[in-house]
């Protein structure tokens, strides 16, 4: 996710292949291993629980992961949209809603001004995403680092 916020630029697809496909990778690495200790912890009588708890756990997680990081980036692309003075206010409050507001903005422009409105939609939405890898990436590292803290097995009694 790191890698991602630095590339930054949505629109360099083969740039984003490796990051992505890492990204992809570790995902599934850590659902399997999750799911795994999950399930190996439970009592066989109590497989179905345990897999309810795993399921719902992950659905709910992403769900939640969906909502917040879209949030954060529909914030980020308001707020970073760049300043286009020379389009009409009205214009530029739809274009600032969402790209896709952006782009049916621009289809009714004129097209130097559909240009711009489509330049700043992009540059708005790069930074979202940038700011949405930045945040996904603190998080995995603070859980990659209380997992290896409150996980470490702990020395035997004697």
């Amino acid at each position: 996710m790191a890698l991602l916020a630095l590339l930054g630029d949505t629109g360099a697809y083969p740039v984003l292949v490796a990051p992505l496909l890492i990204a992809g990778y570790g995902a599934g690495v850590v659902m399997t291993l999750g799911a795994d200790s999950i399930m190996s912890a439970a009592d066989p009588d109590r497989s179905g629980e345990a897999a309810a708890i795993q399921e719902t756990s992950f659905e709910l997680g992403a769900g939640l992961g969906v909502a917040v990081l879209g949030t954060v980036l529909t914030v980020t692309y308001r707020v970073g949209f760049p300043d286009t003075p020379e389009l009409v206010a009205s214009v530029r409050d739809t274009a600032e809603e969402s790209f896709s507001s952006a782009e049916a903005a621009a289809a009714s422009l004129d097209p130097s001004a559909a240009g711009q409105v489509l330049d700043a939609a992009r540059a708005a939405y790069d930074q979202g995403f940038t700011t949405v890898a930045l945040c996904t990436a603190a998080v995995l590292a603070l859980t990659a680092s209380l997992a290896a803290t409150l996980l470490r097995p702990r020395p035997a009694k004697v």
